[in-house]
């Protein structure tokens, strides 16, 4: 006979990951951030969010208590079972035993009485050969049963044995489970260092020693806590006393890219995740030419930001000497992983008679890769100079693209013709581009870029590229301005916009002045959709913003006036809402936000226009959308004549405006969750999404 038992296994990683759920035994919790005009209102509901958080987790916390007592008693029932089983199987071993010694008595005894009948009486020897044969039959199977009950019985020792070491080794980690709290200098802004908690195992895992009260490397499980202020300076960089020159700040993954020096290695490439570990400088792309020389700015401009490449433009050094002439460089963040993409200017700008006016690769605009689907990558269209005298080469100013690396990289189009003569080293004479048609202001829409451009014939136009064809070249979408006229200067900034299939830009037409065009990428679906200020004088449209199928814009309905617009995208459907001198448009997605004249900031939901801050002896300097509310920034002067900057945040009504800091504020960048600034030249950061912290 068989007998089976039921058989536990207990892994000890799931052991040790249950043990963590003891991790908030020894804390106590609080979360808010402040402002000195908070009202108590919001202060008590804070409040009260954080007591709902802590009894939630306190509860949890007793219910993963309960849980790990009833593990325990569960391995100690299971030891239990097992010795119980071990000794029924003892028993039963002692039974079969006994039952092997009788039947072998029999055996013998039988044996006997066989030898005798052979000698007595040959006529029961068959009889008794017969019942031997049985009792061996019957030896055996109980021999099997003996090894089978063996083997559960070194299966069920096995058992016990897992279950002791279990029980030991639960003990031994609950025993070495401990915290910690410190502060943390790195992981938070400079201004704020912050009480935290480490939880884990003081078990000597990676560089830790075992038992010694202290938590480090592997042996930390985890680190509870949040920074406990949510606004102040980032960190330093360079001396506290130095000014690092913070400029273009742009995004990338949750990261703030900027240029800053930090008094050593002049003007570079840095960024931070918002804490103090988190700043540093990315790469010094132009070091000292000598041990002795100062180290100069890489005067890095046009940064922009795609999903995972960052791409600028910078001189390059050639043998430590500087060529002031920028090309076009590529960054995925690290020292590593930024260089230089491609030589494109390889000329002097100076040549015998012809002096190229040229300060290098501009109007960087990036196309992200997550606009061309999963398979795409960053890449980035820009103004380039392709010139190299070895080659006789000379195209002037055209469109490029580039995916960051040589390969990569190419000119879209030639639009302008060269016209102009040089004489070469080999006294040949070529037609050389020393100009080029200088395109301007690209804008994505899909896998199309519209830009403008001067082909020497049209003046300065729109026109447009397909970036999914390998040579699709330019193509004019129309000349607005007939002729050789610009419908756009060169030194202007125009603005582009789309919603829902039409491209909105100003335009001149060389008749109406500049007023508010639209285009759907071909010649007949280019139009001028009004005239706001009628006859030859100009519109003005500016600050172009879309708020789902409505586009808003400031212009002038007269020559002195600048109001705001809405427009649906047709003549009688754009119209002024605002007369009083509206600027600074921005939206959070849902509703329109501007400033008016005599320090007013107006909220519009497509209805009303609501009043939700004023005050005429302030200039509105400066308005950013973050979340679902908007911050601007207030320029007012003290009793004392200094000139302070005051930053408010509002959900759109005016009860619900608040100030939230003051002083010389600036360069307002959103990355990630944090809203970026400066203040008096620090970098510095607010974010109101402030977690819970360890308080002390």
């Amino acid at each position: 006979m068989i007998i089976s038992f039921f058989e536990v296994d207990v892994s000890m990683s799931d052991l040790k990951a249950t043990v963590l759920v003891m991790i908030m035994l020894t804390s106590v919790l609080a979360g808010c951030t402040s402002s000195d005009t908070a009202g108590l209102e919001q202060q008590i509901i804070d409040l009260q969010e954080s007591n709902d958080n802590l009894t939630a987790e306190l509860e949890s916390l007793e219910s993963n208590i309960n849980l790990m007592n009833s593990i325990s008693l569960e391995l100690q029932e299971s030891l239990s079972s097992a010795n119980d089983t071990l000794n029924s199987i003892n028993i039963q071993l002692s039974l079969k035993e006994e039952s092997i010694s009788n039947l072998t008595s029999q055996r013998d005894s039988l044996q006997n009485d066989l030898d005798e009948a052979i000698e007595s009486n040959s006529s029961t020897i068959s009889s008794l050969e017969s019942q031997l044969e049985l009792l061996n039959l019957q030896i055996t199977e109980l021999s099997s049963e003996i090894s089978d009950l063996n083997d559960q019985l070194e299966s069920k020792e096995d058992e016990v044995t897992t279950l002791t070491n279990s029980l030991d080794a639960l003990s031994d980690s609950m025993s070495k489970l401990t915290y910690q709290i410190f502060t943390d200098t790195q992981g938070c802004s400079l201004d704020n260092p912050t009480p935290k908690m480490r939880v884990g195992f003081d078990d000597g895992d990676g560089p830790g020693i075992p038992d010694d009260g202290i938590l480090q490397g592997s042996e930390v499980s985890m680190i509870f806590g949040d920074c406990s202020e949510a606004i102040g300076q980032v960190a330093n960089i360079g001396s506290a006393n130095n000014n690092p020159r913070i400029s273009n700040m742009v995004e990338m993954g949750g990261n703030l890219y900027f240029t800053a020096d930090d008094g050593v290695h002049g003007n570079e490439l840095w960024k931070t995740d918002g804490t103090v570990g988190g700043t540093s400088m990315v790469i010094d792309l132009s070091p000292p030419m000598c041990p002795t020389c100062p180290n100069m700015d890489s005067d890095i401009v046009e940064l922009v930001a795609g999903d995972s490449k960052l791409f600028f433009s910078s001189p390059v050094q050639n043998a430590g000497v500087p060529d002031f002439t920028r090309e076009l460089f590529v960054s995925d963040g690290t020292a590593s992983g930024t260089q230089l993409v491609m030589d494109i200017f390889d000329c002097p700008l100076t040549s015998g008679d012809i002096t190229f006016d040229y300060d290098g690769v501009n109007s960087l605009t990036v196309l992200p890769g997550s606009t061309f689907g999963t398979a795409g990558g960053d890449r980035v269209v820009f103004s380039a100079f392709h010139c190299s005298l070895t080659n006789y080469v000379c195209f002037g100013e055209e469109p490029w693209i580039s995916d960051g690396t040589l390969s990569g990289t190419r000119s879209l189009a030639d639009i302008r013709v060269g016209d102009t003569p040089m004489n070469t080293q080999d006294g040949q004479g070529v037609l050389i581009d020393d100009v080029g048609s200088q395109p301007r202001f690209f804008f994505q829409s899909g896998d199309m870029v519209y830009f403008f451009a001067d082909d020497n014939n049209s003046g300065r136009e729109l026109w447009k590229i397909d970036t999914s064809r390998a040579s699709s070249g330019a193509t004019l979408v129309k000349d607005i301005n007939p002729g050789s006229d610009d419908s756009i200067h060169l030194f202007y900034d125009p603005e582009f916009v789309q919603m829902n299939y039409d491209i909105y830009f100003a335009a001149d037409n060389g008749v109406n002045g500049e007023e508010l065009w639209k285009t759907n990428g071909f010649g007949l679906g280019t139009t001028m959709v009004k005239d706001i200020n009628p006859g030859s004088s100009y519109g003005y449209p500016s600050q172009l913003t879309v708020v789902g199928s409505m586009l808003y814009f400031q212009g002038f309905s007269s020559n002195t006036t600048i109001e705001l617009f809405q427009s649906d995208g047709t003549s009688d459907g754009t119209s002024s809402i605002y007369a009083n001198g509206s600027y600074l448009l921005t939206t959070n997605g849902y509703e329109l936000y501007y400033a008016g004249d005599n320090g007013h900031v107006w909220k519009y939901d497509g209805v009303t226009n609501d009043l939700i801050y004023s005050n005429e002896d302030e200039i509105i300097a400066d308005m950013v959308a973050f979340g679902n509310n908007v911050y601007f920034s207030v320029m007012s002067f003290e009793v004392s004549g200094e000139l302070i900057t005051i930053l408010y945040e509002t959900e759109g009504y005016a009860d619900l405006t608040f100030s939230i800091l003051e002083g010389d504020l600036e360069d307002f960048t959103v990355a990630g969750d944090t809203l970026f600034y400066t203040n008096q030249n620090k970098l510095n950061y607010y974010s109101p999404n402030s977690g819970a912290f360890i308080t002390v």
